[in-house]
């Protein structure tokens, strides 16, 4: 018989975290360096990939930059983050010595940028029920959030209470759908590249410029093939996770660590977690399915999200995005 005098709590498992100016961000980030991207305005012609994080982030860049490269995706785990400068992790003056071409990844609401009207934005929006799914995984990769051992029913309770790094999923989202008719801003939902990822890379490339869609389709689409190929989940899952294993799983080396004070205070954390048990769990780039929230989420957990949605975009016509989309 159990002993009715002691009352048993489960006590809800989170990630750690740091709060910087009101943001709560990854544990590894750094005031100096987290301001300094806030503060970070493009240049002329610059391009930014903004997302959410887990809504199509690393696909996205690697289509940019594979189209910019006319074919040629990055070959090496050093050509591959010096090419894609993650802007809130990285010094200003880094960003500034990107090789060229390349763009720059960012995951700040468009209320936290310093807005260039000469600088191209693309942003890419996925539907919360399958982001939600996606960033539980993502979390539970990296050790520094302390989280390895996390369940998704832990995660989902902080995902709609906007308790989960880069705040809130659809204040964030909102802070760029409002801007999607700019004239140098691009809104892409990651359902409609899955669904037509050739239509995809054409837009964006048209886009960017004139003539490098020209070019994709030029010569019985040759390059557009090309593209294609490199930019693949099945390529990808055989570069990129490579090049985020090398760099962000146990260990980080030296040399990395020398150039970023994120990196120097993210390998101090990893040791940390890691003398607590946590090691990476999985890949970096997991499935890039559309539609695993139908699945993950039980029935309760999708009447609840369905309420969130409906009271944070009560005035908006944002989840329209989707209408087309069986998610």
């Amino acid at each position: 018989m159990p002993n009715c005098d002691i009352l048993c709590i489960k006590m809800a498992k989170k990630p750690t975290y740091t709060v910087i100016d009101g943001m709560r961000l990854p544990p590894s980030f750094v005031p100096e360096v987290f301001r300094a991207a806030c503060n970070f305005k493009p240049d002329k012609g610059e391009v930014v990939v903004a997302t959410y994080p887990k809504c199509g982030t690393t696909w996205t860049l690697q289509m940019v930059v594979t189209i910019l490269r006319k074919g040629r995706p990055p070959q090496t785990k050093d050509e591959y983050f010096a090419c894609m400068p993650f802007l809130e992790i990285t010094p200003p003056e880094q960003v500034k010595q990107m090789p060229k071409p390349g763009c720059i990844k960012a995951h700040l609401p468009f209320d936290r940028i310093t807005y260039s009207p000469e600088a191209k934005y693309i942003y890419v929006a996925r539907h919360p029920a399958d982001c939600v799914v996606s960033y539980f995984h993502h979390t539970r990769y990296f050790p520094v959030y302390q989280f390895t051992d996390g369940s998704f029913d832990d995660f989902f309770e902080l995902f709609i209470d906007d308790g989960v790094d880069f705040g809130d999923y659809f204040d964030h989202l909102l802070s760029w759908y409002e801007q999607r008719h700019l004239p140098n801003v691009l809104l892409l939902t990651y359902e409609s590249m899955k669904a037509d990822p050739k239509a995809a890379i054409v837009k964006i490339a048209r886009f960017l410029d004139e003539e490098l869609a020209d070019e994709l389709l030029a010569d019985e689409e040759a390059l557009l093939e090309d593209v294609l190929k490199y930019t693949s989940l099945d390529y990808m899952k055989g570069s990129v996770n490579g090049f985020y294993a090398e760099v962000f799983s146990g260990s980080t080396p030296k040399e990395v660590q020398e150039h970023s004070a994120v990196m120097t205070k993210y390998a101090g954390l990893v040791e940390e977690a890691m003398s607590k048990g946590h090691t990476t769990k999985g890949n970096f780039i997991r499935k890039g399915e559309v539609g695993e929230g139908k699945i993950a989420l039980t029935e309760d957990q999708k009447n609840r999200l369905d309420a969130r949605i409906r009271e944070k975009t009560a005035h908006s016509d944002v989840m329209d995005l989707w209408k087309n989309f069986s998610i």
